[in-house]
């Protein structure tokens, strides 16, 4: 089962100078007030905060106070200490989360005080993503029924997350090319200090995140242009490369508006085949 990303929506700022950067708390509170307004949003069930540096202010409990802004009836949990893998593990466990029936409307903020390790910028990303909910169910057409969507009634349509891997660098290229989809064309989103130079020659774009960001780069790419990619790509993969351990992370989201299949071995046709 996929989950569609409802919304996508960031937030950056350069503190000035001498000024203490902002605290995790009010990274949140500026991306809740940057989510677009939708009536027929699902609450949360899932939340979860992601953070690699621990907040420079306070000890505030940050996952549980997003929690409460935005119903609190969610099951709510804080990642750190993953460096830029953090993001695609929330996601792997919203996905999994997911697939056991008790919840299909994760939200995953990610925050990233400014001033630390390869962050100059403050900046954080909050991600909304929902199942299937219609009249079928998760066992329905396609998986991916639904009421109002991004398309109006009955429209399902927007990028879903498909798969969360981690592999080693040495075998990044590989897992790229196996990517490029049978038709249409691949969107490689890459992280900073992540090499272009091993993307597929064929039917494959590239674009770099912002530099001034670590964990929230490629995150930040999305929310700026996940509508423009809408209907140009087939296939949107994020890649982040955690230097320290030689690991390459990959999350995949798909056009649900393409209709090309999927690559042999994908998250889609593996759910179709156990069923």
């Amino acid at each position: 089962m996929s989950l569609r990303l409802r919304s996508v929506v960031e937030h950056v700022e350069t503190p000035a100078a001498g000024a203490a950067p902002p605290q995790h708390t009010e990274l949140v509170e500026r991306l809740l007030a940057r989510v677009p307004e939708d009536p027929d949003a699902p609450a949360p069930d899932l939340v979860a905060l992601v953070y690699a540096v621990a907040d420079p202010q306070g000890h505030k409990t940050t996952a549980s106070h997003l929690n409460h802004r935005t119903g609190g009836a969610a099951h709510g949990f804080a990642l750190t200490d993953q460096g830029v893998g953090g993001p695609f593990i929330a996601l792997r466990v919203a996905g999994a989360y997911a697939r056991t029936g008790r919840g299909t409307a994760p939200l995953v903020a990610v925050v990233e005080s400014g001033g630390t390790a390869g962050a100059s910028a403050a900046s954080g990303v909050l991600l909304r993503l929902d199942g299937p909910d219609g009249p079928d169910g998760p066992d329905g057409p396609e998986g991916l029924d639904g009421p109002e969507g991004l398309d109006g009634p009955g429209g399902r349509g927007g990028l879903a997350l498909a798969d969360t891997v981690a592999v080693p660098v040495d075998r990044l290229a590989e897992a790229w090319a196996e990517l490029v989809p049978a038709k249409g064309r691949l969107l490689l989103v890459l992280g900073p200090g992540t090499d272009p130079g091993a993307a597929p020659a064929e039917r494959t774009d590239v674009r770099t995140a912002p530099a001034d960001s670590s964990c929230t780069a490629v995150w930040r790419l999305l929310a700026q242009e996940a509508e423009s990619w809408r209907g140009r790509y087939a296939t949107v993969a994020l890649c982040a490369v955690d230097t320290a351990t030689g690991t390459g992370h990959l999350a995949v989201l798909r056009d649900l508006d393409d209709e090309s299949e999927p690559p042999a071995g994908s998250t889609e046709e593996e759910e179709a085949r156990h069923g």
